[in-house]
């Protein structure tokens, strides 16, 4: 009887997998991977189920240690004696376990990373309290905090946008990183960023979640990526609104630390607002401060304590016996020439006073008060950094007064080229709105934005291409700004005048050459956008 039976065919087998992907673990089934060429990496195909539902495929919540606590014992260290090496022991050379950042590069290459961001970016982008960041690496608080994790991840994709160079770097260590581009890194952290998201991420807000909106727009911004950057520019602005970094009444109860951080973010988010004002290439119409909060803010009143962050503690700031230069020191004077070109810098000096600055409805009507009120800006902007310490000076800084560090001279350096660059950019801005407001003579202008030009260089003639490089893309848009003043040169052909100007071109174009190094054509003066429901099907 056994002989006659139909021979059934063996069913297809199944790979389980060993750890579940998300979507499988949430739903709590079982995850059947197809056979792949690359046991070792999970990640290389998806799952039936996510294959099925067209879902990402991730692995990227981390799992629970199953079974009850171990308890806790001695470790060999505690004794005060260093660890006896033991190639017998069963775990002497076991593999470590994997880590939530496995997918993205190896462990070591990403407290790489963090570092870089901490030596290189930290001081034009300081989003963290150093030392607290750096005791959380130390202790893996990536490893089970999603928040920190994603802020961990922002900061992994501004320095990969930001440091090109680093990024090669990145490729050649060993293991090497996977991503072949700086844009697919880059995307990848952003997708991992918003695969950490819980249905109820906007209900709890934090400044650790502004900033991690932040830095992923920074790193889009440099990147060129437009469309990706304006849409988290947008939710980092919301984060800032509903934290009112902008108001000084809702710092009350808040501890040393946090309320250094919010200062500075209120700061980072206020670049933009005046870039917008001034400079409105895409059209935005979102603003984060309406004219009335403008009008109140002092801005004073918002500036970080001036001392570096090892001196911030959560109760107390310990300020130095002897004042000099750190790195909020920079950071101050660049937010101060940020708000010099929109605002006096002195509108709040005496607090009875009423401020006489136009407001921006009746600079729009009135062209002589608007012409008066950007003669005002720029007189401001020349005369504002005449006394900054030496070592931030455009020509011929003295570091002497510095620590013998080279990490701190090259983040001055880096700075030094931040502060002045944007002040010279500006101007420029401000030149922009009064030519086009017909409140000067072309001629006279064009001496000005030659000027502006003849600083330009010489600065940038004279600083190192790795502290270029630090302030990444928006130093390349900033030179490119103040460039294109020359080609309106209201000079003939045949006059000193001309022939400068066309030498200025000349120097601006070899200087960009160097400085920009986007993997993209630059799309911001055009729609990168396609409205798919204006597309008609033929």
């Amino acid at each position: 009887m056994l002989q006659n039976a139909p021979v059934r065919p063996y069913p297809k087998r199944i790979d389980i997998s060993s750890k579940a992907c998300d979507l499988c673990r949430k739903r709590k089934v079982k995850c059947e991977l197809p056979s792949l060429s690359s046991p070792t990496d999970p990640t290389a195909a998806r799952c039936a189920r996510c294959e099925r539902l067209n879902q990402p495929c991730t692995f990227i919540v981390p799992c629970k240690t199953r079974g009850p606590k171990k308890r806790s014992q001695t470790h060999p260290s505690d004794s005060g004696h260093p660890p006896l090496a033991n190639d017998n022991h069963p775990d002497a050379n076991a593999t470590p376990p994997n880590s939530v950042t496995d997918d993205l590069c190896s462990r070591s290459l990403f407290q790489r990373i963090m570092q870089d961001y901490l030596e290189h970016i930290y001081p034009l982008v300081p989003i963290v309290h150093r030392p607290s960041f750096q005791d959380c690496l130390r202790r893996g608080r990536h490893e089970h905090d999603s928040g920190f994790l994603a802020l961990t991840v922002a900061i992994a994709a501004l320095v990969v946008a930001t440091l090109p160079s680093k990024f090669q770097d990145y490729r050649t260590a060993t293991p090497p990183l996977r991503f072949t581009t700086r844009r697919a890194m880059v995307r990848y952290c952003y997708e991992k960023n918003l695969a950490l998201r819980t249905s109820y991420y906007f209900d709890e807000i934090s400044f650790q979640k502004f900033a991690a909106s932040f830095l992923l727009f920074a790193a889009f911004l440099q990147l060129g990526d437009h469309n990706r950057a304006r849409m988290l520019d947008v939710e980092a602005m919301q984060f800032a609104r509903l934290l009112n970094l902008h108001a000084v009444s809702a710092y009350e109860g808040l501890n040393c630390i946090e309320t250094q951080l919010r200062k500075k973010g209120f700061w980072l988010v206020f670049y933009g607002f005046v870039h917008t004002q001034l400079q409105n290439m895409l059209g935005e119409r979102l603003s984060y401060l309406d004219p009335v909060q403008l009008q109140a803010i002092n801005p004073e009143d918002l500036m970080p304590v001036e001392v570096d962050d090892e001196l911030i503690f959560e109760n107390e700031v310990l300020m130095p016996a002897v004042p000099t230069p750190c790195l909020v020191t920079g950071f101050k004077i660049h937010s101060r020439v940020f708000w010099a070109a929109i605002r006096s810098p002195y509108s709040h000096a005496h607090p009875n006073q009423v401020s006489i600055e136009p407001c921006a409805c009746v600079r729009a009507q009135d062209a002589n008060v608007r012409v008066a009120y950007l003669r005002d800006r720029l007189q401001c902007m020349r005369n504002l950094l005449h006394n900054v310490p030496p070592s931030l000076r455009r020509e011929a800084p003295d570091v002497s007064g510095l620590q013998e560090s080279s990490t701190l001279q090259s983040s001055f350096e880096s700075m030094r080229v931040n502060i002045h660059v944007t002040h010279l950019w500006l101007q420029s801005l401000l030149i922009d709105h009064l030519e086009a407001a017909q409140g000067a003579d072309p001629r006279a202008l064009w001496r000005e934005r030659a000027e502006l030009c003849r600083q330009l260089f010489f600065l940038l003639y004279n600083v190192p291409d790795h502290n270029l490089e630090i302030n990444g893309l928006h130093l390349a848009y900033k030179v490119r700004d103040i460039a294109a003043g020359m080609l309106t040169c209201p000079y003939s052909a045949n006059e000193p005048e001309a022939e400068s100007a066309a030498e200025y071109i000349r120097r601006a174009t070899e200087i960009l050459s160097r400085l920009d190094s986007s993997e993209s054509v630059n799309t911001m003066n055009l729609q990168a956008w396609v409205d798919t429901d204006r597309i008609r099907t033929t």
